[in-house]
């Protein structure tokens, strides 16, 4: 158990929750006259190896097993994988093993295909294996701790306790007509970690499904049932909003799904006598900012307590400069990692505008927001959006593309959305997924763009090269264009200092330099109002979201940019599906769907960035897919 503690498990029924990623069948025992009734189907059968294993003499990757079974036959088969590390390797000439095999027929003749060696414990047994966590915990620490969680009486109990209590004390036959499915949870643990059939573990494999999909509606359901809370309410009347917005040294959207809209929405939220949980969905480009800036400033008004969160330092200078900007009377105090020696004045109650160092400023300050603003909420977890609150906090969370517990949050109830997707100007965004064969082309069009004037950033999943002629990096590719093009790039990355940061964008943004080779520090939230087009490098190693965030940097004020997602190295069919998205379409919430729809929700206890064990959905293991909650 110390082990898998890790990842969060700190007692023995919680490991009862970690649901099998598959179950292998090694019930069906056969004696060698029965092997042609069993063809295409998962059979045990006693056998006697006549000969070490070996390498295939041809074929790389393939290991050859000579075995008798107990009817005389001697059978040549083939396994999988490197003889050095395979358990074939270690087996002698006459052991006698129970063998895992498909029988297929051919010609009248029997072969045996997918040797694998069954495990004495689980012979004419069904056998779970689970999922580990790569890097922290692997799927036989896992099993262990399941092993010996079931051993332990108490476990058992505990666990249907603790499933009873994650929908809020109901009883079991109300949690299972709300799954829509029968038996009991007893059954259900059992066919997951010691099923008597194959078909045990199936069911339980799917009520389990089943009941993950239930708790998140019902999360979802108790989320929309807010309290009355007369603490949380900021009143701010229309006459104040109207003289902001009036105020302001430009104009904002107006109409349907408009600017100006979202800001009398989220102070309409605001003004009502229950805490505030909605998401702002507003592309990138339509100015989100302004969006939460004006509820920001009036509430600072009205005495609130206010805090921006933000995911890096470029992004909070970025927009503490548009706070001072368009309202220069509300005071605003910069919370980043370069502004340590800078004190707070508590006493002019300002709006906080940081990165993650707000939660140990505000915890020493004994600190909580009236109202939380978290831009990009992709960046946090929910451990961190969580440390700032308390029950009075409203909280308003900004996103182009949302994270997937919040698509199934506002799908199924308990979030409050407020859209904006109309745009000050128009843009002509066009995405191109390419490989090596289109690298020419791609290049000739960085060097007509420069030459016209314009500007262009190539994204880089390294900061630094992994070797001698490793080019695929910040720091080298920053090298050789500055040779192509001397005088005209600069390099942008995490490593650097924060003043280095701050200069090497400042030559950006004001278009000194035309080419920026940069790491994924300029994903979030960053203007540079020349920029026409972007490439992202191996832009295989990202998600949809952060692509989305990238192509969002071209053509901030409107017209054409070209975004490009280069893939040099072969990718899976998955993979290059999902890269594809990025083709169908340039909205950001319509994204984040067909992500959705293409690989699930995920496992929702996988949400956190911490190992707290605080499970967002009921069993770890279990992807839940949209159709799960049809």
């Amino acid at each position: 158990m110390e082990q898998i503690r890790r990842v969060g498990v700190m007692a023995p029924h919680e490991a009862l929750l970690w649901a099998p990623r598959k179950h292998v069948d090694y019930s069906l025992i056969c004696e060698p006259h029965e092997i042609g009734a069993f063809v295409d189907q998962r059979i045990i059968l006693e056998m006697t190896t006549c000969a070490r294993a070996s390498r295939h003499p041809s074929k790389k990757g393939r290991i050859i097993i000579r075995a008798r079974d107990t009817g005389g036959r001697e059978h040549r088969l083939t396994a999988f994988g490197d003889l050095r590390f395979s358990e074939w390797n270690d087996v002698p000439v006459g052991q006698s093993l129970m063998i895992s095999v498909k029988p297929s027929e051919f010609s009248g003749e029997i072969y045996l295909h997918g040797p694998e060696i069954v495990p004495q414990k689980w012979i004419g047994r069904v056998m779970p294996v689970y999922a580990g966590k790569p890097r922290v915990v692997s799927s036989e620490t896992v099993g262990a701790a399941v092993a010996q969680a079931l051993e332990d009486p108490n476990a058992h109990v505990d666990a249907l306790i603790a499933i009873r209590q994650s929908f809020g004390g109901l009883e079991e036959i109300d949690i299972l007509k709300r799954a829509g499915t029968g038996g009991s949870l007893a059954m259900l643990l059992d066919g997951l970690h010691r099923p008597a059939s194959i078909e045990h573990a199936t069911w339980a494999m799917d009520a389990a499904r089943a009941l993950a999909a239930a708790y998140v509606l019902y999360e979802a359901e108790r989320a929309g049932q807010r309290p009355l809370r007369l603490q949380t309410t900021i009143r701010i009347n229309d006459a104040d909003i109207n003289r902001m917005i009036g105020s302001l040294p430009f104009r904002p959207t107006t109409g349907e799904e408009s600017q100006e809209a979202a800001i009398h929405a989220i102070c309409h939220s605001l003004g009502q006598p229950y805490a505030m949980d909605a998401i702002l969905t507003a592309d990138v480009g339509v100015g989100k900012t302004l969006c939460y800036m004006v509820p920001a400033v009036a509430s600072q008004a009205t005495g609130a307590k206010v805090a921006v969160l933000v995911p890096n330092t470029l992004l909070a200078e970025q927009i503490a400069g548009e706070f001072r900007s368009c309202f220069p009377e509300c005071p605003v105090s910069l919370i980043t990692d370069a502004t340590r020696k800078e004190t707070v004045q508590w006493d002019q109650n300002p709006v906080l505008i940081g990165t993650t160092r707000l939660f140990s400023v505000a915890r020493k300050a004994m600190w909580h927001p009236n109202l939380l603003v978290i831009d990009e909420q992709q960046k946090m977890s929910v451990e961190q959006r969580a440390e700032l609150c308390n029950d009075d906090t409203n909280v308003l969370e900004a996103s182009a593309t949302p994270i997937p517990r919040t698509v199934a949050m506002l799908r199924y109830g308990g979030k409050e959305r407020i859209v904006v997707s109309k745009r000050h100007a128009v843009q002509d965004i066009r995405t191109y997924v390419v490989g090596t064969e289109h690298r020419g082309r791609m290049f000739d069009m960085l060097k007509k763009v420069v030459a016209a004037g314009q500007q262009v950033a190539v994204i880089y999943p390294r900061v630094e090269a992994n070797g001698e002629g490793d080019s695929a990096s910040v720091v080298a590719a920053g090298a050789s264009f500055e040779k192509l093009c001397p005088g005209q790039v600069v390099v942008l990355h995490g490593k650097m200092s924060t003043e280095e940061k701050i200069e090497a964008m400042a030559l950006a943004k004001s278009g000194q330099r035309s080419i920026i080779i940069g790491s994924s520090i300029i994903e979030i939230g960053i203007t540079i109002a020349n920029l026409r087009m972007l490439i992202v490098v191996s832009a295989d190693r990202y998600g949809v979201s952060t692509l989305h965030q990238f192509r969002g940097r071209l053509a901030r004020h409107g017209g054409w940019g070209a975004f490009f997602a280069y893939l040099p190295n072969e990718v899976d069919e998955d993979t290059a599906a999902r890269i594809q998205l990025l083709a169908q379409t340039n909205d950001g919430f319509e994204l984040a769907e067909l992500d959705l729809l293409q690989r699930g929700f995920g496992d929702l206890a996988t949400e956190s960035n911490d190992t707290s064990g605080r499970s967002r959905t009921l069993f770890r293991g279990i992807d839940l897919m949209p159709q799960d909650f049809q």
